[in-house]
């Protein structure tokens, strides 16, 4: 199932998003970020949707306060007020995924979800590959190192011979190099 959580400071919003959808996904509820906080250092969440008008700090906010600790999640924004310039923070501050107007959609929420949910997947099993990727990455490169070195020593393969696979070592050795960030 697909772990939500759900931050507004309305209680009957999050009440009758834990009845629409506690069937479709798990669902975690709360009116305080704090708590809000508290749930994304707990449990797997894929999906964080929070209201943007809220007393103690607003969506966008919360989202910027997340990001640091918890990248993966994927945002949407939940608001009963048509703000561009909330619209405006929440894409280039909150890095949302949707923007979504109360009264909510039941169909077309769940489906936006379930979206969400997938990129999320894609997400973290593409870090999981670059991950994978850069340790075999530097494995090859720590062998080839050792290999260079092996072939230097290698008394049964004349000069030339010696040089040149010397050379493709070292040549194979700058391909996996990675480049320097400037």
């Amino acid at each position: 199932m697909i772990n939500v959580l759900y931050l507004d400071d309305e209680e009957h919003n999050l009440t009758s998003f834990r009845a629409a959808f506690r069937r479709d996904f798990t669902v975690f509820v709360t009116t305080e970020p704090s708590e809000a906080l508290s749930i994304l250092r707990d449990h797997p969440i894929e999906v964080v949707i929070s209201d943007q008008k809220m007393p103690s700090i607003s969506g966008v906010e919360f989202f910027e306060l997340i990001m640091p600790d918890y990248p993966n999640p994927v945002r949407m924004l939940l608001t009963g007020h048509a703000d561009i310039d909330a619209v405006i923070d929440a894409i280039n501050k909150g890095r949302i995924y949707k923007y979504i107007s109360k009264p909510w959609n039941e169909a077309e929420l769940r489906k936006l979800v379930e979206e969400a949910s997938y990129l999320y997947k894609t997400r973290t099993e593409s870090e999981a590959q670059a991950t994978d990727y850069s340790i075999k990455l530097y494995s090859s490169q720590e062998k080839l190192a050792v290999l260079s070195k092996d072939l230097a020593s290698c008394d049964e393969l004349s000069e030339n011979s010696r040089k040149a696979y010397s050379q493709r070592i070292d040549e194979l050795i700058e391909m996996l190099e990675v480049p320097k960030m400037l």
